[in-house]
């Protein structure tokens, strides 16, 4: 959804902005979002390698990667809302991506404008497709995947905040009452006439239907990211709107399928069929409608374009103390009717740690990987400065920053962590959610921050041993032959917990 100081978080005062908006939601149904060195590079071949071997797939929820092994990302957003709508051009460059890697986080949600994808009617820009490769690769050089991510907020910038050009935006004779976040999308016809025109696929300039031009540029994303290892997939468009009829999707408990259908079903099935003529091997995500982030709502979109490698990705804004609840299992109930794979790609949006926390810890309880919103807002105050010192956000840096399986060798089953001793515990099935055995000296890998533990650590595993050298900021664990399950626990050198 929205940046800035405009999002809207659970113990916020702008909380109560957005509470205002669902509450309209149901009133409207009944009348009518210090630098290290470069990591590795792993062979394909070794499964005893730490990091995620390429490409990324999945096994029903759970993201995978081609040594089988379950990936629990943790994860940072980099979106660029602003001309010319690339990091690099805000300042974000190598000294970043090292923070990031040298922090325990794995991936970066990467923004994709389609106002600076296809300036003009049916003319892709490869050079601005060319400067976010620049970044992806000093991404791939610490070994972070990234989420290629087609992102609006409020359609675009002619109505409401960035992502679509002028010349898609079609509104016909809606007013455009130029509200602000987060009320515009209930309150400005001119954005839901936007979102509208796009699911109906109305002509645009040259008389081409606007969806139909959006899918040339998901497949030119597609052919130019299609070999790059360390992309984990496409994210097809971030927080979609139901359009003018959008009442239901809010109103009711079971959302709105009929909508789901029309509209979210029909949109990634085109996306989804361009995107594989171009690649064929990167995961594909489509999210569902926006009001189902809150928890109060729930999503009937169909497995997206029915293809075997896609799933959701989806974000959590909850309003109240059981919406991060709520959301998670709407979208384990959704994978496992579908079969899809799951990805949490925006939370927090917040420097409040007790949230911060509360949230990380829902989120290891549902063993479920995320992506933090975002880092040039909450993680450093300027984009112009290096990543230390007075310009990183204290308070957010060390509730965000967690040690974290990275890759299981097998199927996890629980995972939490106590920010105040620092205990991390972790256990596994050896056995791949889909029932086969794991190979024999594969290693699960874990994340281990020096800053979380600057004196060292110790460990203690049942059903495994530790196959890393001591005090490695990566910590890998391999099974014992014929166990069933493995157990670890990590706490600071010379603690109690753990011995």
């Amino acid at each position: 959804m929205q940046v800035g100081s405009n999002r809207i978080i659970t113990a916020s005062p702008r909380r109560a902005a957005l509470a205002v908006a669902l509450a309209l939601v149901a009133v409207l149904a009944v009348s009518c979002r210090g630098a290290s060195s470069p990591r590795p590079t792993p062979t394909l071949a070794a499964v005893t390698d730490p990091y995620p071997v390429g490409p990324v797939s999945h096994d029903g929820r759970w993201l995978t990667d081609a040594a089988g092994r379950v990936l629990l990302l943790h994860g940072m957003n980099m979106v660029s809302k602003s001309a010319p709508y690339y990091p690099a051009a805000s300042g974000f460059g190598e000294d970043d991506a090292a923070w990031l890697a040298a922090n325990g986080f794995d991936a970066v949600r990467l923004g994709v404008m389609a106002t600076a994808l296809m300036p003009e009617p049916g003319k892709i820009d490869t050079a601005y497709l060319d400067r976010l490769a620049e970044t992806v690769k000093v991404l791939e050089k610490y070994k972070l995947l990234v989420l290629l991510d087609f992102h609006q907020d409020g359609w675009g910038e002619s109505v409401g905040s960035d992502g679509f050009p002028a010349w898609m935006t079609l509104t016909g004779s809606a007013e455009n009452t130029r509200t602000s976040f987060p009320l515009y999308y209930v309150t400005n016809p001119a954005i839901q006439a936007a979102f509208q025109s796009f699911w109906d696929n109305a002509k645009g300039p040259g008389g081409v239907g606007i969806r139909d031009q959006f899918n040339v540029m998901a497949a030119a994303l597609a052919r130019r990211f299609a070999g790059q290892s360390n992309v984990l997939g496409y994210d097809f468009i971030n927080e979609p709107w139901p359009g003018t009829t959008w009442q239901p999707c809010g109103a009711n408990a079971g959302g709105c399928p009929e909508i789901d259908k029309r509209e979210l079903d029909t949109f990634y099935a085109g996306v989804d069929a361009a995107v594989r003529k171009a690649d064929r091997t990167h995961l594909v995500f489509g999210e569902p409608f926006v009001l189902i982030n809150f928890g109060n709502s729930t999503t009937n979109v169909a497995l997206p374009g029915g293809d075997p490698n896609s799933g959701l990705s989806f974000h959590v804004y909850p309003l109240t103390a059981d919406g991060v609840g709520n959301v998670l299992r709407n979208m384990i109930a959704w994978s496992a009717k579908t079969g899809g794979a799951l990805l949490e790609t925006e939370w927090g949006a917040t420097n409040d740690p007790a949230i911060i926390t509360q949230q990380a810890d829902a989120f290891d309880a549902a063993l479920m990987p995320w992506m933090f919103w975002t880092y040039d807002e909450r993680i450093v105050k300027s984009m112009r400065q290096p990543p230390t010192g007075a310009n990183l956000q204290a308070g957010t840096v060390a509730a965000l920053v967690r040690p974290h399986p990275l890759a299981v060798a097998g199927t996890p089953t629980s995972v939490s962590y106590d920010a105040t001793t620092k205990v991390l515990k972790v256990s596994w099935s050896t056995s791949s959610p889909s029932g086969t055995a794991t190979r024999a000296g594969t290693v699960s890998s874990f994340e281990l921050p020096k800053s979380v533990y600057p004196g060292g650590y110790r460990v203690t595993v049942s059903g495994g041993s530790v196959a890393s050298a001591a005090a490695a900021a990566m910590l890998t664990v391999t099974a014992s032959a014929g166990a069933g399950s493995v157990s670890v626990v990590v706490s600071p050198a010379g603690s109690a917990a753990g011995r």
